[in-house]
């Protein structure tokens, strides 16, 4: 087990997380923010997928961060294949995009409470 590593959830070791950062144009946010609710709903049903929240920036609302948790590769690398994947980000999201960049971290590790 490494440093950071949670003994009391040794399952944990491989899960994945993303953290996605992306922008499009102010006119098209409404219908952006349609579409990553789209995939969230879809991605939430697929059996390897954590939890998938989206947030909206409240100083740039044309600015959204997804943030992703998939239980292995295999699911994340299943989640990239998925039909609502392709479809939605590569045919809806992608063509609207201005910026994006997103980045994968592994298994959480434990803080402790400030005393």
């Amino acid at each position: 087990m490494g440093l950071f590593s949670n003994p009391k959830a040794p399952h944990m070791e491989s899960q994945l997380h993303i953290v996605a950062d992306s922008t499009t144009t102010p006119e098209h946010a409404d219908e952006y923010g349609a579409a990553l609710q789209r995939l969230a709903e879809a991605t939430r049903t697929e059996p390897g997928c954590l939890f998938f929240d989206v947030f909206r920036s409240v100083e740039r609302p044309e600015r959204y961060v997804t943030l992703e948790g998939y239980a292995d590769s295999a699911a994340l690398t299943a989640h990239q294949a998925a039909d609502h994947f392709q479809k939605i980000v590569l045919d809806e999201l992608v063509p609207l995009m201005r910026t994006g960049d997103a980045r994968v971290y592994g298994t959480p590790i434990d803080v402790p409470p400030r005393d």
